[in-house]
């Protein structure tokens, strides 16, 4: 199991775009600068959970799926998508890999991680650090696998490749040759410090921006419609914004509906988030314990401070929901020579990053 094996990317970033050239299963090489300027904004919405972002990068990701895998049409069966750990609240890469399974129709096998990391992944420092956190982290559940299925786990980023070696190791030791086990991926950081990828994450949500409460609000109205917020914006609002900005975003926060603010509160003990910041947590409850109180309402019939666990799925119980994608839904299946046929779409899309060093992706028959 190794970082590499069969990695393919619609980019690779690092410091040396000629160094693209040598990567294999990537469409576009560019530096760190190069993507923040052309996919920075987007690439940050996508990773705070921006359900228009995500459908964005799952259409590219679908149309890298079928150059990789042309069989794919024919035999669809003989392909598993892998969902990627979490631990129960949606992350970007489960959501990319829920929408580009729909789209593909193909069996799906999941990840499952056991318990939650003690720090934020993407600000680890190192590789060994990052292989240390991921060990006996995850166990398979799905599909059985064997040396005639194709399996293909979708990340939104590579960095040190913790995350993907530490799946190879899981689903070999399930019967899945490391010959048959791929990684799509938006884009592998190679050469880069493991930090690259939180200032990536950021670069729209600077915890210091003057107008970050406003972001946050926006953003967790923008996810996926009937989706929990995802793990990085609850982490986020609760543990990286400064007092300053916290306590903006908090007014904020009290002055939309109760709906809205228990939506997210009920969220936070999922992954145990109440109890690992519970400051923040508290201050945000209070304002929406003052909004039931003043409104003589406890809503969804459970006090935030007293909820079931686990608790009910969310579609049976919350009152508010994020709308809907505004460029529609991703369609099951829908034909499956389309998928081919998107490739010029791609094009258009990275039009700046191909005129840099475009890279031949392999095909895997």
């Amino acid at each position: 199991a190794h970082r590499n094996n069969n990695l393919h990317s619609l980019v690779v970033i690092s410091p040396d775009p000629a160094a693209g050239r040598a990567v294999e299963g990537c469409q576009a090489h560019t530096t760190l600068d190069d993507f923040k300027a052309m996919e920075g904004h987007q690439f940050a919405l996508m990773k705070y959970g921006s359900s228009e972002a995500l459908d964005h990068y799952a259409r590219r990701l679908v149309q890298l799926i079928f150059q990789v895998f042309p069989s794919m049409q024919d035999a669809p069966d003989q392909f598993v998508c892998i969902r990627p750990g979490n631990i129960c609240l949606p992350t970007a890469a489960t959501l990319l890999a829920d929408r580009i399974q729909k789209t593909l129709d193909v069996p799906m096998g999941r990840i499952v991680r056991g318990k939650a990391l003690t720090r934020d992944f993407a600000t680890l420092d190192s590789a060994e650090e990052r292989a240390k956190a991921m060990q006996g982290l995850f166990k398979y559940s799905g599909p059985q696998l064997d040396a005639a299925t194709a399996v293909f786990l979708i990340e939104d980023t590579v960095v040190s490749g913790s995350h993907y070696v530490e799946t190879q190791r899981v689903l070999e030791q399930v019967g899945c040759p490391l010959g048959k086990v791929h990684c799509i991926c938006i884009a592998s950081l190679e050469g880069l410090s493991a930090k690259t990828e939180s200032e990536l994450n950021e670069l729209y949500f600077n915890p210091r921006h003057p107008d970050i409460a406003q972001r946050l609000i926006q953003c967790l109205k923008d996810v996926t419609e009937n989706s929990d917020p995802t793990s990085r914006q609850v982490k986020f609002i609760l543990n990286s914004l400064p007092e300053e900005r916290f306590g903006e975003f908090a007014c904020a926060f009290a002055k939309e509906e109760p709906e809205f603010q228990q939506w997210f509160l009920l969220a936070a003990p999922e992954d145990g988030l109440d109890l690992k910041y519970p400051e923040t947590f508290e201050r945000l409850s209070a304002s929406l314990k003052q909004a039931q109180a003043k409104a003589d309402i406890t809503i969804v019939g459970t006090p935030v401070a007293s909820l079931p666990s686990p608790r009910p799925q969310r579609g049976a119980t919350k009152t508010w929901a994020p709308s809907a994608a505004q460029d529609g839904e991703l369609s099951p299946r829908a034909d499956r020579a389309h998928g081919a046929s998107c490739a010029a779409d791609f094009v258009t899309v990275y039009v700046r990053l191909d005129e840099l060093h475009p890279v031949q992706t392999n095909s895997v028959p």
